[in-house]
């Protein structure tokens, strides 16, 4: 159960997360795009 909790609470953070992003006027492509920067730089 606490895998369901752990899974509920991250996609919680990524929400709000994504919303910040939005009202600070970024599209779903520039955040998607940051991402993967960040995964590429380790």
């Amino acid at each position: 159960m606490r895998a369901l909790t752990d899974t509920l609470t991250l996609d919680e953070e990524w929400i709000a997360l994504l919303e910040e992003a939005k009202e600070m006027g970024l599209s779903l492509e520039e955040v998607e795009a940051f991402i993967k920067d960040a995964e590429q730089k380790g």
